[in-house]
C-alpha cells in the first residue's frame, strides 16, 4: 500500500518508485533465521519430550524456548509478508524514500547531499530465482549509529530486491551526482529559461 503522499513536500516530484519482488525478498529475509530456528527445535525437542512424559505437560522452564522457536520459524515469515504489502520506495528530485511498517506507518529517507556511498547487489535468491532482481544499499552521513564492542556502526539504508537493480542504480546515481553539484553550483542544471535555484530540475536534460 504506497503512502508517500503523506511526507512529499507540494512541489516534490518522484522520477521512480517501486516496490520488492515477493519471492527474493521473502526467501532473502528468512533462509537463515529459519535455519536456526530449524536447528534450534531439532535442540528443543528431545528435552520437551522427556519433560511432557515425565509431568504430563511442558515445563515452564522450557516454555520461552519453546516460543522463541516458534517465533523465529512462524512469527518472522509472517511478519515479512504483513511489511511486504507496506513497503514502497521512491527516488525524488530530493531524496530516496523508504516507506514501512507493520501497523503503522514508518518513512526514512536520504537526502541526496547526504549521501556518502551507494552500490548494487545481487544476492543469492535473486540470482537462484533469475526475477532480474537486487538490492540498493545506501550509506548516509545521517545513517542511525549504534555501539557495538564501543564501536560505532553505521546502519545503511536498503531498497530491497526491486526490478532492474542495476537500471535503478544507475539512475540514483545520476540524480544523486546532478543534485549535489547543483546545491553547490546552483542553475547550471536549471532550465535557461527560467534562472533561479526554485526552477526545477529534469533528469532528461543533459
Amino acid at each position: 500500500m504506497k503512502e508517500l503522499d503523506k511526507i512529499l513536500e507540494a512541489d516534490e516530484r518522484v522520477f521512480w518508485e517501486g516496490g520488492p519482488k515477493f519471492w527474493p525478498y521473502f526467501l532473502t529475509g528468512i533462509t537463515r533465521t529459519s535455519l536456526f530456528g530449524l536447528v534450534w527445535m531439532a535442540f528443543l525437542t528431545p528435552f520437551i519430550i522427556v519433560s511432557s512424559s515425565e509431568t504430563k505437560g511442558l515445563d515452564i522452564f522450557l516454555t520461552p524456548f519453546l516460543l522463541v522457536g516458534l517465533w523465529v520459524l512462524i512469527g518472522i515469515p509472517i511478519y515479512k509478508v504483513l511489511l511486504y504489502k507496506r513497503l514502497h520506495y521512491a527516488i525524488t528530485e530530493k531524496r530516496v524514500i523508504i516507506q514501512k511498517g507493520v501497523i503503522g506507518r514508518d518513512f526514512e529517507y536520504i537526502d541526496f547531499d547526504q549521501v556518502t556511498n551507494a552500490e548494487v547487489t545481487v544476492g543469492f535468491w535473486d540470482k537462484v530465482l533469475k526475477q532480474n532482481t537486487g538490492s540498493i544499499i545506501i550509506s548516509s552521513a545521517g545513517s542511525f549509529t549504534y555501539p557495538r564492542q564501543e564501536h560505532p556502526v553505521s546502519r545503511p539504508y536498503t531498497i530491497s530486491n526491486i526490478d532492474n537493480p542495476y537500471d535503478v542504480f544507475k539512475f540514483f546515481k545520476q540524480v544523486s551526482y546532478d543534485i549535489k553539484t547543483d546545491i553547490q553550483y546552483p542553475n547550471k542544471l536549471r532550465p535557461e529559461e527560467n534562472p533561479g535555484y526554485q526552477t526545477k530540475y529534469d533528469p532528461n536534460k543533459r
